[in-house]
């Protein structure tokens, strides 16, 4: 018997956390952006530098091909990857074919980056471009893009609100 109520006791916890989990909202920024996808932004560098990090990549297709559809100019057609976006100015560094923590964790041990994050000071999207190019510039399967928006990203109204020039 008293096995039987814990049984239930177990269940009754286990219903009632799984309810709260489903009533978690997503994090505000996930989702689709003028025809990409974009998900898990957070500051990148210093708190201060007014740049922001995301995965950033083309929408899924209708037939269900993850990351197939054709992005909403040709040369983000059929990219996978990670953006940096100067809250400031709209700018963005943007690599295909690799992951944005691996991204994130190459660029700043770079000697454009290294010096600025280890003493806390503001990184520039120019230093981010020349770390991205470096890393990434001469492999066959990555390729690096410099992008302007013209509207206020997400990402970018949230961490950094008022900044978007």
């Amino acid at each position: 018997m008293q096995t039987a109520a814990t049984y239930a006791l177990a269940f009754g916890l286990a219903v009632t956390g799984a309810g709260v989990s489903a009533l978690t909202p997503a994090p505000v920024c996930d989702g689709a952006e003028r025809g990409m996808l974009v998900y898990g932004a957070q500051a990148f560098g210093d708190g201060d530098s007014g740049l922001v990090i995301e995965t950033y990549r083309n929408l899924d297709t209708a037939d269900g091909r993850i990351a197939a559809a054709d992005g909403p100019v040709p040369e983000l057609n059929d990219f996978n990857g990670f953006r940096v976006t100067d809250c400031r100015s709209g700018r963005s560094v943007a690599v295909h074919g690799i992951g944005a923590g691996e991204g994130e964790a190459q660029m700043t041990a770079t000697e454009f980056l290294r010096g600025d994050v280890q003493a806390g000071r503001k990184l520039s999207l120019k230093n981010v471009e020349r770390a991205a190019r470096a890393l990434y510039g001469k492999d066959g399967y990555a390729r690096v893009l410099i992008l302007r928006s013209k509207n206020e990203t997400c990402a970018c109204r949230e961490i950094y609100p008022g900044t978007w020039n």
